[in-house]
């Protein structure tokens, strides 16, 4: 009876790690993950803002990735970046002020290369999307009056990025990445320092191979 039970177990054991351990054979897997971190702007807010700062920001993104064999991704992603935004409208020697928020969402691909020495995995990739920018604006109309509105538009986004994954398991993986970032087509004039640098702690999860 114990022996019985020793080789069901053991059969039981093998066919779990048959389904955890990654087939070789297959050349494709599929991870998804997240990340967020912080963003800082290249330039700082309009010449003459009263007590004028370079204010950090904030970026989030949700990924899948497609790996080819060991070495090679491209990953699909969707992040968010919000940073101040600032800007003054002049009109009748009267200042009028706007400190608030401006958002860019972006939809891109990156094409990569990782490299995996026991747990760590550095990588490298680059990317290009497009964003989609939501900033307040104000613009005189007269004399008397100042519209406050919300320009919206999307834009080219162009990325570049390198960090390093720890590997617990396959299905727990930790990384630190830095980022630059720019949107080459905004337009002249733009104050809403969504190019810039970013530092983002990511974890993602195998789901399945092909």
């Amino acid at each position: 009876m114990t022996k019985l039970l020793t080789s069901i177990l053991l059969f039981c054991t093998t066919l779990l790690l048959a389904q955890i351990e990654p087939d070789s054979s297959k050349k494709f897997s599929v991870d998804f993950g997240g990340s967020f971190g912080v963003f800082s702007p290249f330039k700082e807010s309009s010449k003459g803002f009263p007590n004028d700062k370079n204010q950090l920001g904030s970026n989030g993104v949700t990924f899948l990735q497609l790996n080819y064999k060991e070495h090679y991704f491209a990953k699909l992603q969707f992040g968010q970046t919000t940073v101040s935004y600032k800007s003054i409208q002049v009109s009748n020697g009267f200042n009028s002020v706007i400190d608030s928020k401006a958002n860019s969402t972006t939809v891109g691909i990156n094409l990569g290369y990782q490299y995996k020495i026991k747990h760590w995995q550095p990588f490298v990739m680059i990317g290009s999307g497009t964003s989609f920018i939501d900033s307040p604006k104000t613009s005189l109309i007269d004399e008397n009056t100042i519209s406050y509105t919300t320009k919206s538009g999307n834009y080219l986004y162009l990325s570049g990025s390198a960090g390093v994954n720890y590997v617990f398991n396959r299905y727990f993986i930790v990384s630190i990445e830095g980022q630059a970032s720019t949107i080459p087509t905004a337009p002249s004039g733009s104050d809403t320092h969504l190019s810039g640098m970013s530092m983002q702690l990511g974890l993602k999860s195998y789901l399945f191979s092909f």
